[in-house]
């Protein structure tokens, strides 16, 4: 099997007008991203299961002027390391496997992508080449009505090599929505602030409600506890929550969905001796949609990365074939507290965003995406940035073969 990502952006106004970060006269850029991963997999019949595993080695690049924001890649970074590489052993009921491996628990809200993928590690930002957890060990068990997970994990560098363990729970007969409880600790790591972090999950999703057969509700909620062994020992007390209605348009041509989110990520209150910041932690891509939890193609990739934000997003997406879709958000983006990573400011109201595209799916094998996203600052970003409005152009292709 091989995967093949390519990304194209063109960004203007970079920054709201700041400029690209590691070269501030640079007010717009061009950059590419391509990366081509080859895997080996096998199963065999052994001890009344499947003894299997997957090996998988990834090649990627980033090309051109370098990522937009000049946060995470610059023009000429590149990346040949192994991403896969576990074996395992399941039945009916049970599967064990050990090494890294990609993990997703649920939508990917906590734990989805162990790799936050920046340009001198892993060759790249945007296309995100990189899905593995660096070592991994799961357990996972189907019962009666319910199944579990049992994990410990260790993220790349990037993520400050974090050791973590988890257990979750959730039902096995989803007619009735999907209903789950994580635990995950954070017992060593030094970035982000995440060593010494709990985390509790509780989860609603894809909840019918009674009445009114076209609507679904999705809900989570994290509390996070602990210590801020990173920093100066404070207490963790930092909350995350979201809600989304999902409404499926009656009686038109086309299918059409309607959701709407309201989504908060509490800030460090900074004349607290508490650490109140949420730590957003692991959270994966494209779990129900090309977004999930990257909330904006502007403000959720470059500038807030889901703590100390609150987001309200619409989203309209119509699918006038089964092999492809037209999508369109509406964003407001505000700070919870008033500070951006410590920088007190004068106002919470960050940013209003668009994003518009169209997504073509004509097989499980390939997916292409092309859109374009328009940001405009208000009054807490064009403190911290510029106040100029920022647009992206941009393409992001999957192939498997």
């Amino acid at each position: 099997m091989l995967e093949m990502r390519f990304g194209l952006q063109r960004g203007d106004n970079i920054n709201y007008g700041l400029g690209a970060l590691d070269s501030l006269s640079e007010k717009g850029r061009t950059n590419s991203a391509l990366s081509f991963e080859p895997a080996l997999g096998f199963e065999r019949a052994a001890f009344g299961g499947t003894f299997f595993g997957k090996a998988s080695v990834v090649a990627a690049a980033n090309l051109l002027d370098g990522e937009i924001s000049g946060q995470f890649a610059r023009g000429g970074d590149s990346r040949i390391d192994t991403d896969e590489a576990y074996i395992g052993w399941r039945n009916e009921s049970l599967s064990v496997s050990l090494g890294p491996q990609r993990l997703m628990i649920s939508d990917g809200f906590l734990i989805g992508d162990g790799n936050f993928d920046t340009g001198s590690r892993q060759g790249n930002y945007w296309i995100a080449p990189f899905d593995s957890f660096r070592n991994a060990a799961v357990v996972a068990y189907t019962g009666k009505g319910m199944r579990g997970d049992a994990f410990w994990l260790h993220s790349d560098s990037d993520f400050g090599g974090s050791l973590l363990y988890g257990v979750n729970l959730e039902n096995a007969d989803t007619s009735l929505g999907r209903y789950g409880v994580m635990f995950i600790e954070v017992y060593d790591g030094n970035a982000l602030q995440y060593d010494g972090v709990k985390s509790w999950n509780l989860r609603a999703l894809d909840v019918p409600v009674p009445y009114l057969s076209a609507l679904k509700v999705h809900a989570e909620v994290v509390w996070q506890s602990g210590s801020d062994d990173d920093g100066n020992g404070a207490d963790v007390d930092g909350l995350a929550w979201y809600v989304d209605t999902v409404f499926t348009v009656p009686n038109v041509a086309w299918t059409t969905l309607v959701t709407y989110r309201y989504a908060r990520f509490s800030g460090d209150d900074l004349a607290s001796g508490d650490s109140e910041n949420y730590r957003p932690l692991f959270y994966g891509f494209g779990a129900r949609g090309w977004d999930t939890f990257y909330h904006g193609e502007i403000t959720g990739e470059y500038h807030l990365f889901n703590s100390n934000q609150v987001t309200q997003f619409v989203k309209l997406m119509t699918a006038p074939r089964d092999s492809y879709a037209l999508t369109f958000y509406y964003y407001t983006h505000d700070l919870d507290e008033r500070h951006y990573f410590g920088e007190p400011l004068s106002s919470r109201d960050w940013a209003d965003e668009i994003n518009a595209g169209v997504e073509y799916f004509p097989t499980e094998r390939i997916y292409i995406y092309a859109g374009v996203a328009w940001s405009t600052p208000n009054a807490a970003a064009q403190e911290v940035f510029g106040n100029d409005n920022s647009t992206v152009l941009q393409t992001w292709m999957q192939f498997k073969f």
